[in-house]
């Protein structure tokens, strides 16, 4: 009987091969004119392996992979004929032909969907630790995380309401008679989240199943319609056409009153535990709602940017509290080689998943949790589109790190570490990727009223400003944006604060005691300084985005809404 010679070979998202000593599940299964049969072998994939497959007139062939260390992996071969042309239906693999003979190059990624779980009952509590994100099903809409179709109808679900977004044409207000919006000049547009692009919750780390237990952490994702693109692209990927620009958000601290602790390796109370005083809160997933979606609204203001790139925003845990289980704080993506890895993984996901592909670029009907798998079970099979030839991933293009208040804990070790700093627990063959090509593809830094006192960070505004100030002057493509508030900046002026940068050649324009605004000539960078006085009103308008703060008990909301002011006006400024 003749047979066709199956070679299977994997690789990590940096072209190289699982860790010597570690196997893998696979499942071959082949179909003829007597139906299916299937082998199971439990195999090593640090090197090519080759299957007979003894069927000479196969339609199919379905390949299943899985490895403790990666997110399990599928293809489906079809063919009408011996001699036809061989389809496959995964993007992540690559398929060559040698007479009757095939040789397969599969991608296996770290990263896959967060499953969905049903919230309580009405009246009932949630406790501790859930199976996933919560999801809920309305009459008239798909199924889309909890948040997102709440209200339920006949109200607008939040997915679906348009909101009024404000955001800034010049960081400058120029009108210190009025009060409130009217101080600056701004644009407004009407945006409904549904015609923004696409919402994703994602795990990365090891399965489940991994031995000894491998930390996970939640990833909230969000994909314009037009996929991001630049001319950069890096590393083993820069064969392809096209680089995936994205914007890597760090919010602050979670170690704050509200957030269930959780020790290393991550297992229990986090991410998708409740509050134990509430019915149905997920502290760690409401995080990335109220920075994206809600408060902040940083998915509306990259939208209306006209320049929009992937977001992407790690959720990472609070920790007990002692000196042993802080080291591991903001691990490991406090680090250039652990932020690459996360972000290449996450383009190189959303390329498997479909994005940037024939229609998908107005097809988001797969997104929002809809094709989550739900609770630990098995994902559904989902359609996929096949085709005979192999498309070359995008490569990460250009970088722009950003974060806001105490997360300068983690985004401030960026500016000069390379390498992961705990190897031992976070190994770098699985949470690695290339600090160079990182440094090759990394174009602006945004800081968004990050913390400077030092008694509250560790980090001194002298030490920070020194750093920033070594990396802006590392290349003529690098950006630069800073946005203080009082919150931050206190009463100190702000050519005190920063007075390496205030020595820059730049253009000022002052409101007294109001505000100040810094600008280079050739807008790499920017620095606004806003006092209280200035971010609070009498008055705002009820329907728009980000809400003005008001003098009557609204203080607490000049620190957020300077961040939001400033992600609004970097993303018009952003390079592409």
């Amino acid at each position: 009987m003749a047979t066709t010679l199956l070679t299977l070979a994997v690789a990590d998202v940096l072209g190289r091969p699982p860790q010597a000593g570690t196997v893998a599940e696979v499942k071959l299964t082949w179909t003829d004119a007597r139906g299916p049969v299937t082998q199971q072998v439990t195999v090593p994939l640090d090197r090519p392996v080759t299957r007979a497959v003894p069927a000479e007139e196969w339609s199919r062939i379905d390949l299943d992979v899985a490895h403790p260390d990666y997110a399990p992996e599928s293809v489906a071969l079809t063919r009408s004929s011996p001699g036809a042309p061989v389809y496959w239906d995964n993007r992540g693999v690559g398929v060559t032909r040698d007479g009757d003979d095939l040789r397969l190059t599969m991608e296996l990624g770290r990263i896959r969907q967060s499953p969905v779980t049903p919230p309580p009952f009405t009246g009932t509590r949630a406790r501790g630790d859930q199976p996933g994100v919560f999801f809920r099903e309305v009459p008239g809409q798909p199924r889309r995380y909890a948040v997102l179709n709440t209200p339920a109808p006949p109200a607008t679900p939040l997915w679906l309401e348009k909101v009024n977004v404000r955001t800034l044409t010049d960081a400058a207000p120029a009108r210190a008679e009025q009060e409130g919006w009217d101080r600056f000049a701004t644009t407004d547009r009407v945006v409904a989240l549904a015609d923004t692009g696409g919402f994703l919750w994602l795990e990365y780390g090891a399965d489940d199943g991994a031995q000894p237990p491998q930390p996970r952490f939640l990833v909230a994702v969000w994909a314009p319609k037009q996929p991001p693109s630049s001319s950069s692209s890096s590393g083993p990927s820069s064969g392809s056409s096209s680089a995936m620009d994205v914007v890597c958000y760090f919010t602050p601290s979670t170690a704050t009153r509200g957030y269930p602790v959780s020790a290393y390796p991550f297992r229990t109370g986090y991410p998708y535990s409740v509050r134990r005083d509430t019915a149905a809160d997920q502290p760690y997933v409401v995080v990335g709602y109220r920075h994206l979606l809600r408060d902040l609204g940083l998915v509306h203001a990259q939208h209306v940017s006209g320049r929009p790139a992937v977001v992407v925003v790690p959720i990472l845990p609070a920790l007990p509290p002692g000196r042993e289980n802080e080291r591991f704080a903001w691990q490991p993506f406090n680090s250039q080689e652990g932020t690459h890895r996360l972000l290449l993984e996450v383009v190189r996901f959303l390329h498997r998943f479909g994005y940037g592909g024939s229609g998908s670029g107005t097809d988001f009907s797969r997104w929002q949790g809809s094709t989550a798998p739900v609770g630990r079970l098995p994902p559904l099979p989902a359609a996929r589109r096949s085709s005979s030839v192999s498309a070359p991933p995008p490569a990460l293009g250009n970088v722009t790190v950003s974060g806001f208040s105490s997360a300068i804990m983690g985004i401030f070790p960026l500016l000069t570490r390379k390498e992961i700093s705990l190897p031992d627990r976070f190994p770098r063959h699985l949470f690695g990727g290339d600090a160079a090509a990182f440094d090759g593809v990394w174009r602006e830094w945004w800081d968004l009223d990050l913390e400077l006192k030092a008694e509250a960070t560790g980090i001194s505004a002298a030490d920070y400003e020194r750093r920033l100030l070594q990396w802006f002057a590392g290349g003529n493509d690098r950006r630069l944006r800073l946005y203080h508030c009082d919150h931050t900046m206190g009463k100190t002026p702000p050519a005190r604060r920063f007075a390496a940068l205030a020595r820059l050649p730049h253009k000022a324009a002052v409101l007294p005691g109001l505000a100040e605004e810094w600008h280079s000539g050739d807008g790499r960078w920017t620095a606004a300084f806003y006092r209280a006085g200035l971010l609070r009103a009498r008055t705002r308008p009820d329907d728009v985005l980000p809400r003005f703060p008001l003098e009557a008990g609204d203080a607490g909301l000049i620190h957020p809404f300077t961040a939001a002011l400033g992600f609004g006006h970097a993303s018009k400024l952003r390079a592409v």
